[in-house]
C-alpha cells in the first residue's frame, strides 16, 4: 500500500534491514521490513545462482537441506563454487546484496526472515497464500505487513520448517507443532485442513530471559511487589499468574522463579519449552503429544504423575488447562511448593476456572493458590505496555464466593503499582513456621533494599540477578554490602 506517513523506522540488522511502520492512504498501520534492494539484473543473477545452488547441494523434498553449525562456511563455498562452474558475471558491488539473499533464502527462513530478527515483534501469523502476513508488535501491536505469499513459496517454507523442527508434514498428517532451532514455537498447518492454504503461527520468546529487575526497570512490577512475592516463595506460597493471550505471563512466571533457593529440586511441566532458568537442581519435562496410535500420548498429567515420585521441591506448570490442575492442588496439598499460569481475564475467573471442567478442582483444595498475580497489556499514552495489575492473596470460599485481599493494584492515572493492603499471609506464615512476625517484616525491608541497589547499579542480566538471588540465601549480610556498594558478591 502507499505511504501516506511513516510513523517509525529503525535498523533490524545494522546495514542490511531495517523496519518502516507507516500509515497507508487508507489509515491502515502497515508494517515494512526494508531489504537490500535489487534491480532487475541483480534479481536475475540472483536466481541463477539459487539455481545453481540448489543443484550441487542436497535437495530433499524441495528443500536444500544443509548441516547447522556449517552453513556460513559451507554457503560460501557452495556459492563461489557455483559461480565458477555455471560461469555466472556477479559484480563486486553485487556481492553482499546477493550472498544476504542465498543465506536469507536458504539458512534463513525466506521473507519471514527480517520479521524474525526483529526483537520488537512477538508473533507472525501467516493466514494463508496471496493475503498478508500479520504481527504482534510490541509498540504497534497487530499489523498488516507487505509481505504476501504465492501457495509454492508457501509449501516450500512449510517443508523447510519441517526440516528444521525434526518432523514431518504431509496429506496424512496436515499439523506440524514443533520448536524452530531458535527456540520459537511453530505451528502450521497444510492446505488439507487450512481452506486459504498453508498456514502458520510463529511465537517468538527472548532468547535471553527478562529477569525481575529488568521488569522494575520497565515498569512492569512494582520493588515492593518483587519483595513481597520473593518472601512469600520462601515461605511455600503457591503462586497462580493470570492474564489473556499474550499478556506475558510466562515471561513473569520464568522472571519469578529466580527466586528460588539455589539448592531447591525445580521440575518445571510444559507443552513447549519456554522457561529456561539457570538453577542445576532443574528438571525440565516437556509433554508429548502424538496423533499416532502406536506412539503414546504424554500430558501434563503423566508428566506431573511422574514429578510427584521424583521428591519435587517446587513443582511448575507452565500452564493449567485440564486434568493437570487437580493433581498440581493435590500436590500443594502433600505440602510441595509451585507455581502455575492460567488463561483468565480476571483472578475471579481463574478460580471459577479451577473449580469447574475439566479442571474440576475440589473447593477444599482451591484455596491453596494463596496469591494470584494478574498481568495485562494496557496502554500507557500511546505504548502498549505489560503491567502487574492486581497481587492478590486468596483465602479460599465462603458459600461459592471467593475471598480475596488485594494486597498491590495498579494505578493507571500514575502508572504504578501501588500497596493497597495488609498481608494476612505474614500473620499466617508467623504462626504455622514459628517466626514473629517483626523479623518478616524486618526481612520484607532487606530484599527491598537489596532489590533497589540491583536496579540502582543496573544488575539486570540472568546471571548477575542468578548470582545475587542465590548469594544472598547463603550469606545475606555480604550480599547487601556488596551489592551496595555495585559489586558482584
Amino acid at each position: 500500500m502507499e505511504e501516506v506517513e511513516v510513523l517509525e523506522s529503525y535498523e533490524v540488522e545494522p546495514g542490511l534491514i531495517w523496519a518502516r511502520i507507516y500509515k497507508s492512504r487508507d489509515g491502515e498501520l502497515m508494517y515494512a521490513p526494508i531489504e537490500p534492494p535489487l534491480t532487475e539484473r541483480d534479481r536475475k543473477v540472483l536466481e541463477r545462482i539459487k539455481e545453481a545452488v540448489f543443484s550441487m547441494g542436497e535437495p530433499r523434498d524441495n528443500v536444500l537441506v544443509l548441516r547447522r553449525g556449517e552453513l556460513d562456511e559451507y554457503l560460501q563455498r557452495i556459492v563461489r563454487r557455483a559461480i565458477h562452474e555455471f560461469k555466472i558475471d556477479v559484480p563486486v558491488e553485487v556481492w553482499p546484496k546477493v550472498m544476504y539473499y542465498v543465506v536469507r533464502d536458504f539458512q534463513g527462513y525466506g521473507p519471514l526472515d527480517p520479521l524474525l530478527k526483529d526483537p520488537f515483534i512477538e508473533d507472525i501469523h501467516v493466514d494463508g497464500a496471496h493475503v498478508p502476513v500479520y504481527v504482534w508488535h510490541s509498540r504497534w501491536e497487530s499489523l498488516k505487513t507487505t509481505i504476501v505469499f504465492t501457495h509454492e513459496e508457501l509449501e516450500r517454507l512449510i517443508y523447510r520448517l519441517a526440516t528444521l523442527v525434526g518432523k514431518t508434514v504431509s496429506a496424512a498428517d496436515p499439523i506440524l507443532e514443533g520448536m524452530l532451532p531458535e527456540g520459537y514455537r511453530l505451528e502450521a498447518l497444510t492446505d488439507e485442513v487450512s481452506a486459504r492454504g498453508h498456514s502458520m503461527t510463529i511465537r517468538k520468546y527472548f532468547v535471553q530471559p527478562i529477569t525481575l529487575i529488568e521488569m522494575i526497570r520497565m515498569g512492569t512490577i512494582s520493588l515492593d511487589a518483587v519483595a513481597y512475592l520473593w518472601l512469600m516463595m520462601d515461605y511455600g506460597r503457591n503462586i497462580v499468574i493470570v492474564g489473556p493471550t499474550g499478556a506475558g505471563k510466562t515471561t513473569l512466571l520464568n522472571a519469578l522463579l529466580y527466586l528460588i533457593k539455589p539448592n531447591a529440586k525445580i521440575v518445571t511441566i510444559e507443552d513447549t519449552r519456554e522457561i529456561n532458568i539457570v538453577h542445576d537442581h532443574w528438571q525440565p519435562l516437556v509433554t508429548r503429544p502424538s496423533r499416532d496410535p502406536a506412539v503414546r500420548n504424554i500430558t501434563p498429567y503423566d508428566l506431573l504423575m511422574v514429578a510427584m515420585r521424583s521428591r519435587p521441591d517446587y513443582v511448575v506448570v507452565g500452564e493449567v488447562r485440564g486434568e493437570e490442575a487437580y493433581v498440581l492442588f493435590q500436590a500443594f496439598g502433600s505440602g510441595h511448593s509451585g507455581a502455575t499460569t492460567v488463561h483468565a481475564e480476571t483472578v475471579e475467573d481463574a478460580v471459577r476456572r479451577f473449580l469447574t471442567k475439566p479442571m474440576n478442582v475440589p473447593p477444599m483444595l482451591v484455596n491453596l493458590a494463596h496469591i494470584f498475580v494478574r498481568i495485562l497489556r494496557v496502554r500507557v499514552g500511546d505504548r502498549a505496555v505489560r503491567r502487574v495489575t492486581d497481587v492478590v492473596e486468596f483465602y479460599g470460599l465462603k458459600g461459592r464466593r471467593p475471598q480475596f485481599t488485594h494486597i498491590f493494584r495498579w494505578n493507571p492515572d500514575a502508572d504504578a503499582l501501588e500497596k493497597v493492603g495488609e498481608s494476612r499471609h505474614l500473620d499466617i506464615i508467623a504462626l504455622t513456621r514459628f517466626v514473629s512476625k517483626r523479623v518478616l517484616e524486618e526481612e520484607l525491608e532487606r530484599r527491598k533494599s537489596l532489590l533497589e541497589d540491583m536496579v540502582r547499579h543496573e544488575m539486570t542480566t540472568p546471571y548477575a540477578v542468578s548470582r545475587v538471588f542465590s548469594m544472598y540465601h547463603i550469606n545475606p549480610e555480604y550480599t547487601l554490602q556488596r551489592v551496595a556498594r555495585g559489586e558482584f558478591p
